[in-house]
């Protein structure tokens, strides 16, 4: 079976784009054709946006690129059916410019796009982004909306109060919300069947909709119980929908399964802590941005941990072992090895000799730095043989000067004796 990343990713985000489609059918049915539009203005703003950055970059621009696409179906997808046509042009240019382009591109990217743009209208235009049409109101495509607009689930919770609207009813998607992620039962099977499809990772989604439920069931914000609370929080704002679609993106998510495990994890209880302790609705849109940012991280953490357990745990139960039976010894003298992983930049210690190459003007100054200049020298060769040979002859000549000068010192020496002698020997003959 294909890994995630094994796939080609263009029918990867290509297969998701069509699962993601699925959500305007009872959208445009419920709120009318309004959510049509939306769709379609965020995704052709998001390729317009595109094309342009790759013109100014001057790179080639990749109408196959279905990613763009699927961002941009994303990003309207979490806006409400009444938003100005004007943000939706504004998300689309911060989801290309600011979470594609400006890291350098597709393969750069560290934010999810669609979060960096939806997260950006909540914080500056909060009246267009939560407030959505009343249920059962369609809103037309090229007019105004004038009905009353209403809050969703998550306000209720943040004001500790019960939500209106039943169990059913908020699964079906019978409540205020935004276009394609209100629809929490249909998301579900679409996450489903992309995990058949090995477009999603099941390994991300599980993990954090169990830690979101179970903190949900012990720590209800309201004074309901435990199942209820799972069933609110889970379907309230775009937590299900941000799960399936983004989180799980198969480019974007740790490569070992435990880093999986532990990205969802992360992601569900960052979630909590936002509607738990924040009062600004779209928790989970700014809890993807920052388990986003620790994507490589959650794998450096495996990998340490099985480093530690192969080098260090499994080195002390060995040694456990020895002793037990009676080896080492404690005369015994062992090799200390520092492991390659705390070695830096120290070179590699081995038996080799490695023959280096040096210039003849390194050798030249090396040799004149290491023999003292010679007075008697007439002329310095360029050559280390020749000069070798210079300074042997140079001391043989003072050997043979020295004793040529010794042997005329003893002849001096016995001519005066022999004198001497001459002269006692006639002072005695003439006795």
């Amino acid at each position: 079976m294909l890994k995630l990343t094994e796939r080609e990713p263009r029918r990867v985000y290509l297969e998701r784009t069509v699962m993601m489609v699925l959500l305007l059918v009872p959208s445009v049915f419920l709120q009318g054709t309004r959510s049509l539009l939306v769709a379609a203005v965020s995704v052709l703003s998001c390729m317009i946006a595109d094309a342009l950055c790759c013109l100014m970059r001057k790179m080639k621009y990749d109408s196959k690129d279905s990613a763009v696409p699927f961002w941009g179906l994303a990003a309207a997808m979490m806006m409400p059916a009444t938003i100005p046509v004007g943000l939706i042009i504004v998300s689309s240019v911060l989801c290309v410019v600011v979470g594609k382009h400006l890291f350098g591109g597709s393969d750069n990217i560290i934010f999810c796009p669609p979060a960096i743009s939806t997260a950006f209208l909540i914080i500056c235009y909060p009246a267009q982004m939560l407030y959505f049409p009343r249920y059962g109101d369609k809103a037309a495509a090229f007019s105004e909306y004038t009905g009353a607009l209403n809050r969703s689930i998550e306000y209720s919770l943040n004001l500790r109060s019960v939500p209106s609207q039943s169990m059913g009813d908020i699964v079906m998607g019978l409540v205020p919300g935004a276009v394609g992620a209100v629809f929490v039962g249909i998301i579900f099977i679409c996450g489903l069947c992309m995990a058949f499809r090995r477009s999603n990772s099941a390994l991300v989604t599980l993990p954090c909709l169990f830690t979101a439920g179970l903190l949900a069931f012990f720590f209800p914000r309201a004074s309901i119980s435990g199942l209820e609370s799972v069933v609110y929080e889970l379907s309230s704002e775009y937590f299900v929908f941000i799960t399936v679609f983004l989180a799980a993106e198969p480019y974007r998510i740790p490569q070992r399964k435990a880093g999986k495990i532990i990205y969802g994890i992360v992601f569900g209880y960052t979630t909590m802590m936002f509607r738990v302790f924040g009062q600004t609705e779209g928790g989970s849109v700014f809890a993807l941005l920052i388990t986003c940012a620790l994507t490589d991280s959650f794998d450096r953490v495996v990998e340490n941990m099985i480093y530690w357990k192969k080098t260090y745990l499994n080195t002390f139960e060995k040694s456990k072992k020895q002793v037990q039976v009676g080896t080492p010894k404690l005369t015994d003298t062992q090799e200390i090895v520092l492991p390659e992983k705390y070695r830096f930049n120290t070179p590699p210690i081995d038996g080799k000799i490695t023959r280096h190459k040096r210039s003849r003007k390194a050798e030249e100054t090396a040799s004149e730095s290491a023999a003292p200049p010679d007075k008697d020298a007439k002329t310095p060769t360029s050559d280390p043989v020749n000069k070798s040979n210079t300074l042997i002859g140079n001391m043989v000549e003072k050997l043979k000067n020295s004793r040529t000068n010794n042997t005329a010192a003893n002849s001096d020496n016995t001519d005066d004796t022999a004198h001497e002698v001459t002269e006692e020997e006639k002072g005695n003959e003439q006795k």
